[in-house]
């Protein structure tokens, strides 16, 4: 397992069945990946839920 690197830039594009999410790392690193539009909500379940943690001190 590498170290996690600095996120830079994410981009969501519509594609046929789903997102093609692409996430760009501080050292130029980009990954691609298609995700269902259940594991998109899944994903932005998860963001919601560690930000709403982290507004109630936790």
């Amino acid at each position: 397992m590498s170290d996690p690197k600095k996120l830079v830039r994410v981009l969501i594009t519509d594609v046929p069945g789903g997102y093609e999410l692409t996430v760009e790392a501080d050292d130029g690193h980009v990954l691609r990946v298609v995700a269902t539009a259940r594991q998109v909500e899944a994903l932005a379940r998860q963001f919601t839920k560690l930000t709403d943690d982290e507004q109630a001190g936790g």
